[in-house]
């Protein structure tokens, strides 16, 4: 048995149970590397986007539940929410080796029978065991339908369901062959919540692309923040101390609370020294980190941190806030490629951006960190992790 895995490589047949696939974010580029480690796997999701699957996913089979056919499933996608558990747990995976299930949701509740099921945790999901007074959506953001959709949810509906969520989610959890983390602090959050000891595999970052501009590497005299553009993710507190610390920011990124971010910097009377480039292609976004001064990545409760990870392989250092995943990522000695701000506080951010040298960090110590994550390691990773299931069973 052992021999036949070791010569089977890349062609054992494999599920991949991803949560609604329409749109690009960390979990989907997760899905091209464990795609890239097994080539013949097949995708199963509750509803996605043909056009972004066909696009992002080419010559890979994708399977659906019953909810692709509901009408408007991206627009209510939160009211909708309450149907996943029951699509997740009605695909079946027959001539299947192993299931492997990548979650922020509900794709683990699937269930396998007698093939192993393996979950890529990209952490417990958040609007249940982290919920800090929030639940899944702020109401206030959202309009027409979906809005009185999701209050009706909140208020007669949510509260009891999502405590039915949670004991579901843990014995779901409890039924995985194996669990593997995305980092140390989403292995944490798994003992806590689901008392499972989990391994954890990092993220593939493709540092391909990124590296191969490392020519390019002459720095300009502007910080660059790239990512959505939320509340939560801290972009307010990125303009607020590029502004109080009278230093350029460039935005790179779209999200709900973009027109609120654009009114803040007229309100600062920062409109020129806060611009904002929206959506841009990872072409223009490489050449855009390996130009900038440095990378504010001011996220709170991160569980890893891909883009940290790119701006280090585009040879740029990065400012974080001192919590979660990267710490993991990003080294303050030998070598040194980023810095971390202690105080989540305008001031705090703000001193650090005044008195920041970027010739204080070498380049290419930024590209050899950025290597520890690179997509080659992942696949590697994956594939061996994959077999020695396999073989146990």
């Amino acid at each position: 048995m052992k021999r036949k895995l070791r010569n089977r490589g890349a062609n054992i047949k494999v599920a991949v149970v991803t949560d609604p696939l329409y749109k690009r974010g960390g979990a989907e580029d997760h899905v091209r590397g464990i795609l890239q480690a097994f080539p013949k796997a097949q995708i199963f999701s509750a509803y996605h986007d043909p056009k972004f699957t066909t696009e992002y996913y080419p010559h890979v089979k994708v399977h659906h539940s019953f909810m692709q056919h509901l009408p408007k499933k991206f627009e209510l996608k939160y009211p909708y929410m309450m149907f996943l558990p029951g699509a997740y747990r009605s695909f079946k995976f027959d001539n299947f080796d192993v299931v492997i299930s990548i979650s922020i949701a509900f794709a683990k509740f699937v269930k396998t029978k007698n093939i192993p099921h393996v979950n890529i945790c990209m952490s417990p999901p958040k609007f249940l065991w982290q919920k800090e007074g929030r639940t899944l959506k702020n109401k206030e953001k959202l309009t027409g339908l979906n809005r009185f959709l999701y209050g009706i949810y909140d208020s007669l509906v949510g509260p009891s369901l999502e405590k039915r969520w949670k004991k579901w989610d843990k014995q779901a959890a409890q039924r995985c062959t194996k669990i593997a983390a995305i980092s140390n602090v989403v292995k944490e959050r798994i003992k806590k919540y689901y008392d499972v000891d989990a391994d954890v595999i990092y993220p593939p970052v493709d540092t391909k692309p990124l590296q191969a501009s490392k020519e390019v590497n002459r720095k300009e005299n502007w910080f660059l923040y790239s990512g959505r553009v939320e509340t939560y993710k801290g972009v307010k507190l990125a303009i607020q101390a590029c502004v109080k610390a009278g230093v350029p920011l460039k935005v790179v990124g779209k999200g709900d609370d973009l027109d609120a971010m654009q009114a803040l910097v007229q309100k600062l009377n920062a409109k020129g020294q806060v611009k904002f480039l929206g959506y841009v292609s990872d072409e223009e976004k490489f050449y855009l980190m390996s130009r900038a001064k440095a990378l504010l990545f001011p996220v709170r409760h991160e569980d890893f941190g891909i883009t940290p990870v790119e701006a280090n392989a585009s040879g740029t250092p990065v400012i974080a806030f001192r919590e979660d995943g990267v710490l993991e990522t990003i080294s303050e000695e030998n070598p040194r490629t980023g810095i971390f701000f202690d105080e989540y506080k305008v001031d705090a951010l703000a001193k650090i951006l005044k008195n920041f040298k970027s010739s204080d960090f070498l380049p290419d110590n930024c590209r050899k960190q950025a290597n520890n994550f690179a997509s080659e390691i992942f696949v590697y990773k994956l594939q061996n992790y994959i077999k020695d299931v396999l073989q146990k069973k």
